[in-house]
């Protein structure tokens, strides 16, 4: 049976007399794994990880529109670009909003609100319509 699984030619030499580890290999790995190292390994990998959270809540908050239907407040910038979608570039018309107590929202309007809204008009959406209000015209209300 023995001559099926090969065993009276195999080198039963390195059996007899195990290898035995060189004199400095057991310092190096000492060196490799000192308390000092890894407190900067793990550190390091901390402010990484940090870091990469940070960033992705940076992106996440600069490419959100707001999903708020009632706002109010007053058109501090606007502009249009286009996406490219497979069916071909269409417009897309934004406008940024300061509310009240002074957050900035973006928000997603047709092309008709687009080109009436100016800059330093006041916005309203109530239920999804939008008013534009333009400051420098009096209204009755006002005299």
């Amino acid at each position: 049976m023995g001559w099926r699984l090969d065993i009276e030619n195999a080198n039963t030499q390195s059996m007899k007399h195990p290898r035995k580890h060189r004199p400095g290999s057991r310092k190096k790995a000492a060196l490799l794994f000192s308390p000092g190292r890894m407190t900067t390994v793990v550190v390091i990998g901390a402010l990484a990880v940090v870091l990469l959270i940070g960033l992705l809540l940076l992106w996440q908050k600069l490419t959100t529109t707001s999903s708020t239907t009632d706002y109010e407040g007053r058109v501090v910038d606007r502009w249009a670009d286009y996406s490219e979608p497979e069916q071909g570039a269409q417009p897309r018309f934004r406008l940024l909003v300061e509310s009240l107590d002074h957050k900035r929202f973006t928000i997603k309007v047709d092309d008709n609100v687009y080109e009436s809204a100016r800059v330093g008009m006041r916005i309203k959406s109530r239920a999804g319509q939008i008013v534009l209000i333009d400051s420098g015209k009096t209204s009755p209300d006002d005299r």
